[in-house]
Parts: structure tokens; sequence; C-alpha cells
């Protein structure tokens, strides 16, 4: 299922209406350029760790990652609606996929995880799935074998906010965080910006997506094009 997106491309998709959908998951999911950025991160990623733990601390540390298209690879469900002729969107589709815990690993997740608690720095997850879906996400995540403990996983705020802000100062209330690791700007401030002052690079770790996101609300979309990230 994973070349879906190719198989349904070879087989006349391109009379379908979600066709904005279409080169997006098949660039995710085929490649070489997808998988070398999100691998190129991670090595990055894992540079700045050593780096930031050569500072003494006498607290505990972590790493803040978001989960979807930033640890978990969601673009088999991305075909999947390709196929049925629906857009991406976060409703029943999408739940009934998380339900499944059946996301794959984003490249170059699964080593970064497993070394970053090799060297006692504590993986935390901040994702806006909501409360619904703990146990199945929690599933997906013992399943590919990432870090987790019971207060690791940060669900969508009880109020329904999207905005990470106050899930991420909860956590730096506890650990020495570390880096931040997302593929929407939400996963590091509301306001980041691509500015010399912004950590990319450093702290800062952005994956590639181009199925859906916040960047859609600057675009003119169609009514099958992929949902904004909540």
């Amino acid at each position: 299922m994973r070349a879906l997106a190719l198989t349904l491309v070879l087989t006349g998709c391109a009379t379908r209406p979600c066709l904005p959908l279409l080169n997006p998951t098949l660039w995710t999911q085929s490649s070489a350029e997808y998988r070398a950025a999100a691998l190129q991160t991670y090595t990055a990623a894992r540079n700045a760790l050593d780096d930031a733990l050569a500072t003494p601390s006498s607290r505990p540390r972590a790493v803040i990652l978001d989960l979807d298209e930033t640890a978990l690879d969601n673009s088999r469900f991305a075909a999947r609606m390709l196929a049925e002729g629906k857009p991406f969107s976060f409703g029943s589709d999408w739940s009934a996929w998380v339900a499944e815990s059946a996301a794959d690993a984003i490249p170059g997740a699964q080593e970064f995880l497993a070394y970053a608690r090799s060297r006692g720095v504590t993986p935390v997850y901040i994702t806006n799935r909501t409360t619904d879906m703990e146990a199945a996400t929690r599933a997906n995540l013992q399943k590919l074998g990432f870090p987790l403990a019971a207060d690791t996983l940060l669900l969508r705020a009880p109020d329904g906010t999207t905005d990470k802000t106050a899930r991420r100062d909860s956590v730096a209330a506890r650990y020495d965080v570390l880096l931040l690791l997302g593929d929407d700007v939400n996963d590091f401030t509301p306001r980041a910006t691509l500015t010399a002052g912004a950590p990319w690079g450093t702290r800062w770790f952005m994956l590639p997506n181009a199925i859906y996101g916040s960047w859609l609300g600057g675009t003119t979309t169609t009514p099958c094009a992929p949902s904004p990230k909540p």
C-alpha cells in the first residue's frame, strides 16, 4: 500500500477530482529527495543533540517532537483518500486511520529517538491528535519502538486549542528542552519566521510536509485540496 499513489497514477487517477493531493503524496511516498531530506534533518538533529549535551545541566533533559509527518508517516492514509476521491481531512476518515495504529515511521525517526534515549534524553511528543485517540496512538508508537512513558504524550488541550505553546511550556517546566522537531511552524512558535534570530538548524528542526499544513492558509484551495494542519 505504500506505493498506492504511484499505482493510482498508472491506472488513470489523473481523472479523479482530488488531483491536488496526488503530487504531494507521490513525492512523499516515492521520491529519493523526500527520504534524503528527512534523513538529513534527523542526522543534523542528532549532531545538535550531541552539542547540547556537552553543556552540563542539573535538570533532566528532553527533546520535543510533533508526531504526524514529523515522527509518524501518514502518507498511506493520504493515498487512501486519493483512491476514494476524498481530500486529506481530519474528520471521521482520519479517526478511523488513527484507530488502525498503522502509521509508518518517518525516515530517521526511529534511529534518532533510540539514540536520544541512549544518551539519557527523554522524547516528549506534543500532538494535536485528540484525547480519544490516545490508546491507538500509544499502540502505534509502541509498535514502532518509539520511547514512550506515561507522561510523554501530550494530546490536544481539553479546550480544543491547537496552539502548542502551553504544552511546550509545561514540558520546559519539567525538563531542560534541548531540541524541537516538527513539520509546521506551530510546532515551534505561533510566530516562527525564517530570520537569523530563530534557531533553525541548531535547536529547531523542520521536516518536509507537502501534503497538508498551515501553509495552505495562504493558498487558493479547491474543495478537494488537503486540509490545513490542525
